[in-house]
């Protein structure tokens, strides 16, 4: 399995070659309003269940939080001429809708000069062992972290590994620990990587 990682300076590249410290910052830390190179409006969101838990609101639920279960709700409206309306209230699940943080590593599945540019990073290294080197982070940060490609939707339902479809074209793979630590550094190992692109 090849793993990349672009970055947006070319002195980055040295630590993950030669061996030192890199930063591995908070998933929140990539929140923004707009959807633009690796910010995006959904980050850290989990977000579960049939329906989208805000669209609830017009029925009188303003819903947030874990394992969230409706069902035969009905909201009966009396209307001006006397008569009422009744709707009936989707029903739910063990729905989710809540914020978590958490340290993040972001890779890519694929090497393009195009998604370098789109990302606006200026080199890219290949991943020797992915499973390795996060082996290696866990030990340091003292938690298993969880690792695998991010999948993409065109619905409501968000969590760390599914996010939206306009993100498909990062092709991510990555390495989540679930923690409230900000901004934290931790050292790989020499040859943990190689320079395979460069922008000249």
């Amino acid at each position: 399995m090849k793993t990349y990682l672009y970055l947006g300076e070319k002195q980055w590249a040295d630590a993950w070659v030669n061996g030192g410290r890199i930063p591995i910052k908070p998933a929140s830390n990539y929140l923004s309003d707009e959807r633009v190179g690796v910010m995006t409006p959904d980050e850290n969101l989990i977000h579960t269940g049939e329906v989208p838990l805000p669209s609830l609101r017009q029925y009188g639920f303003d819903l947030s939080g874990r394992d969230i279960t409706l069902s035969n709700n009905k909201v009966i409206t009396h209307n001006p001429d006397g008569s009422t309306t009744v709707t009936k209230v989707p029903d739910l699940t063990n729905g989710s809708y809540y914020k978590e943080d958490g340290l993040i590593l972001s890779f890519c599945n694929h090497l393009s000069p195009d998604t370098a540019h789109r990302f606006e990073k200026v080199i890219c290294v290949e991943i020797a062992d992915i499973r390795e080197t996060k082996k290696e982070i866990d030990k340091q940060l003292g938690i298993i972290g969880e690792m695998k490609k991010c999948t993409y939707t065109g619905d409501h339902q968000r969590n760390h590994f599914l996010k939206f479809q306009d993100d498909a074209w990062q092709d991510e793979f990555r390495i989540f620990w679930l923690s409230q630590r900000g901004e934290t550094w931790v050292t790989v190992s020499p040859g943990t990587a190689k320079i395979i692109w460069t922008l000249e």
